[in-house]
């Protein structure tokens, strides 16, 4: 049934009557010395001091919200403005930010070179964290709202003004304010706001309740605006991957160059009638392991120091890189290392031959000594060989630069390269078709392909970018007549020309012969400065510069300063209740039949006892169903409000609920005909 419209102002009074009288008996205030009247027994309560004083009244509870709040506002704003990257936000500072429109924090350790950094977003760590104790401190914020509505009861609950006596709640806006003031979960608010604007058929709010509802309204959208500017930031924070500077790690760091290895050659003396590693028998016959490491170059094997490249863009010119296994994903850097250049023409044309697709003397060419051995034999038995040529003089396959009077900075390389096509028939369709084709089609079973090249080395500077992983050669100088044979020497001892012969296999056979001589151009070069790549080792790169992918956290200005404001503006309410209320005026009551250790009775505050009515449903239940052992009085002044309930062990203290037939559906002790109707 909906309350009437108005309460008798006796009624109010009737019922602060029986509140008071159940709650203590009031005695004379003692006298000045202190002494107490001799009419007072050791089990009644007292009030100590008629004269009401001032109590600092919920302190830890403010200070708590405000450290939750203010704190983790200035920890954010703090950690946001301390760990700003200036270079990619375009300045320090909240202004830098502002122009931005999102903070550029960096937030993980200190890159180091060949590190990748991962970004923490600490923000979203401290934004989710302080969400959720503001949705706890809302409780503890509440405990700042029952004592000021307590105080406001108090207050009201003394006077015996007729408006003053309609400020006191009642039965069913008391009902209300506990659930409310209690819990402040969303049933709670959605209730007493429905009770609220009902235009009819309630009772006069008072001013406690009103206000009560408007700050318990307000908590709850102030805390769950905080999660929701949680979630926004949460949302909208992305991270960036930038590269940052990398911390020098000193000379010796960056072997990203390239160098010749002078050992090999120191014991090699000056009357010595042949090159740096030049024997009779062979080419580096003592220095086994420099032949391996040159296979393993120019097959750009990942456990090789050393690799071979050729630049499309510098004319496929050949170069010396690091090994594959060396990461310069993020460095740049000005390095020494040595080029090769190729230019071949193919001589298939230019020579006699016997039929079309058959040479058999290329002296017209230039190149009298090919084609060389048993190459012109319906059944050869030679192959692929590259011969080096300086002066008209051709080396053999056998003896490589020995035979050779002397020698410059330009090789002139003659090459005969051979393949097997396991066909006893013609091959129409298998190659080019004549004359387009680079290569010979006889004798069956054979293709033969005849060149006349020049290879250049020279000393080169190059620059490596790890954007686009480009190398680019800064400088080019020829090199010497003598370090030009050492580094070609290898190459007219024919180890190379298998590699050379299986990289232009597919190519030369299904190709015309500008695109054939094209690719021989670059297969040349890398083969011929691979081979040799044993003989060089890596050095010290210079201006080097490195830098480590990073992701720094952007987050937008506008989520973090709309959390940041909502925990000011909570901090503030905080700050408003408390010092409304921290003066409140209040009164003590002695338990005389409860002592301290010192032997002193215990005192309880009116204040916290009326905070204790109006959020816990104890007290409610302590009068509902009393003791009747004649300690009900003491109780309702207990330490705690489960100790204001008595707890009897006889079935007569036992409760059953359930519908009674004059009573309806109600509570009642089993053992007394009580009952607490619904």
């Amino acid at each position: 049934m909906d309350p009437p419209a108005s309460l008798h102002p006796d009624d109010h009074a009737a019922l602060r009557a029986s509140v008071s009288s159940a709650a203590v008996a009031l005695t004379k205030p003692p006298d000045n010395d202190g002494n107490q009247k001799s009419n007072i027994s050791e089990s009644e309560l007292r009030i100590t001091d008629s004269k009401q004083r001032a109590k600092l009244l919920g302190f830890l509870p403010t200070l708590f919200v405000l450290l939750i709040s203010l704190g983790f506002a200035f920890l954010i704003l703090g950690w946001l403005l301390v760990r700003q990257y200036e270079p990619i936000q375009g300045g320090s500072g909240l202004g830098a930010a502002v122009r931005n429109g999102s903070f550029i924090v960096y937030e993980g350790g200190a890159p180091a070179a060949g590190q990748k950094a991962t970004v923490n977003l600490r923000v979203l760590t401290f934004s989710a964290l302080v969400s959720h104790l503001i949705s706890d401190t809302s409780s503890v914020l509440m405990t700042l709202v029952v004592y000021r509505a307590g105080s406001h009861w108090l207050r009201y609950s003394r006077t015996e003004n007729g408006m003053a006596i309609l400020q006191n709640p009642t039965p069913l806006q008391y009902g209300l304010l506990v659930r409310l003031l209690g819990s402040s979960s969303i049933m709670s608010i959605y209730q007493t706001g429905r009770y609220t604007v009902r235009s009819t058929k309630r009772s006069r709010l008072p001013r406690l309740f009103k206000e009560a509802f408007a700050l318990a309204l307000t908590i709850w959208i102030m805390s769950h605006a905080v999660g929701l500017a949680d979630l926004y930031l949460h949302t909208t924070t992305r991270s960036i991957l930038v590269d940052l500077p990398a911390r020098d790690k000193g000379p010796g760091s960056y072997p990203y160059a390239v160098s010749f290895n002078e050992t090999l050659c120191a014991d090699n003396p000056p009357w010595r009638p042949y090159p740096c590693l030049n024997d009779g028998d062979g080419w580096s016959i003592y220095f086994p392991e420099v032949i391996e490491s040159a296979y393993l170059a120019i097959a750009n094997r990942s456990n090789s120091n050393l690799q071979v490249i050729t630049l499309a863009d510098e004319s496929d010119a050949a170069i010396v890189i690091p090994g594959a296994a060396v990461d310069l994903s993020s460095t740049s850097f000005t390095a020494q290392t040595f080029s090769a250049r190729a230019q071949c023409r193919s001589l298939n044309r230019e020579c006699e031959q016997y039929d079309p697709g058959w040479t058999l003397n290329c002296t017209r060419a230039g190149y009298p000594g090919l084609p060389y051995g048993d190459a012109t034999d319906l059944a050869p038995t030679t192959y692929s060989y590259i011969f080096g040529v300086v002066n008209g003089q051709q080396t053999s396959a056998e003896d490589g630069v020995v035979e050779l009077d002397g020698y410059s900075q330009t090789t002139n390389l003659a090459l005969q390269l051979r393949w097997r096509t396991h066909r006893e028939w013609d091959v129409d369709g298998f190659v080019v078709a004549q004359p387009d084709s680079a290569v010979d089609i006889l004798p069956i079973g054979y293709l033969t392909l005849y060149a006349g090249c020049n290879v250049a080395f020279s000393n080169a500077t190059v620059q490596y970018a790890p954007m686009n992983n480009s190398w680019k050669i800064l400088l080019e100088e020829k090199s010497s007549d003598n370090f030009t044979t050492v580094m070609w020497s290898p190459t007219i001892w024919q180890l190379g020309s298998d590699r050379l012969a299986s990289d232009l296999m597919a190519i030369a056979m299904m190709e015309k012969t500008q695109n054939v001589t094209a690719a021989l151009n670059q297969h040349l070069a890398r083969v011929v400065l691979g081979i040799a790549a044993g003989m060089l080792q890596p050095a010290e790169a210079t201006d080097v510069q490195q830098t480590v992918p990073t992701l720094l956290g952007q987050y937008p200005v506008a989520p973090v300063m709309i959390l940041i404001a909502l925990l000011f503006l909570y901090a503030l309410l905080a700050t408003l209740i408390f010092t409304s209320s921290w003066l409140t005026k209040d009164e003590t009551i002695v338990v005389p039949s409860n002592k301290r250790k010192d032997g002193t009775p215990e005192e309880q505050s009116v204040l916290n006892l009326t905070q204790r009515w109006l959020v816990d449903p104890f007290p409610l239940v302590a009068a509902a169903f009393p003791g009747e052992d004649g300690k009900d009085v003491q109780r309702t002044v207990a330490s705690s409000a489960v100790e204001m309930v008595f707890d009897g062990s006889g079935p007569d203290a036992r409760l059953s609920i359930g519908f009674q037939e004059k009573d309806g559906f109600s509570l009642r002790k089993r053992g007394k005909e009580q009952f607490l109707d619904e």
